[in-house]
């Protein structure tokens, strides 16, 4: 067998996730086997620049591309969002991560997810997106 199949099968060996339907929202990303505590589970996942639009510079987009936009990306309070070179046909498993009150993922330096404990074979992988987008914080008296 040659290196690159040898390289594949690693990273085949690695898989952790995959998509289905989510009772939580749409699809989910659900564990095809036990995840030990405090692992990227999307490690395989290829790294992308990513370059950050005003909004007003995507304003001639179809308002459907603008809705997928804000469902997968994090529209910042100043009105810009970070986007992918690749941009959404170069989405990964981990974009279709859910939202919990009581996630079982973390995220660092704001790209990469780690589990918070072990997550059991079938579980669906949840974030807690108050953690990195404002839409989703909890109102305060201070707010």
């Amino acid at each position: 067998m040659d290196k690159l199949k040898k390289d594949i099968l690693e990273k085949i060996k690695r898989t952790y996730c995959r998509l289905k339907v989510s009772p939580i929202s749409g699809i989910g990303v659900f564990a095809v086997r036990d995840i030990p505590e405090n692992t990227n589970p999307f490690s395989g996942t290829l790294d992308q620049r990513w370059l950050r639009f005003s909004m007003d510079e995507l304003g001639d987009l179809d308002k459907n591309i603008i809705k997928m936009i804000d469902d997968f990306f994090v529209i910042e309070k100043d009105n810009t969002v970070n986007i992918p070179e690749h941009g959404l046909d170069g989405m990964d498993i981990s974009f279709f991560v859910n939202h919990s009150d009581n996630p079982n993922l973390l995220t660092r330096e704001g790209r990469h997810f780690f589990t918070t404990r072990k997550i059991k074979k079938g579980e669906e992988l949840t974030a807690g997106y108050d953690t990195y987008d404002h839409k989703y914080m909890k109102k305060t008296f201070q707010d």
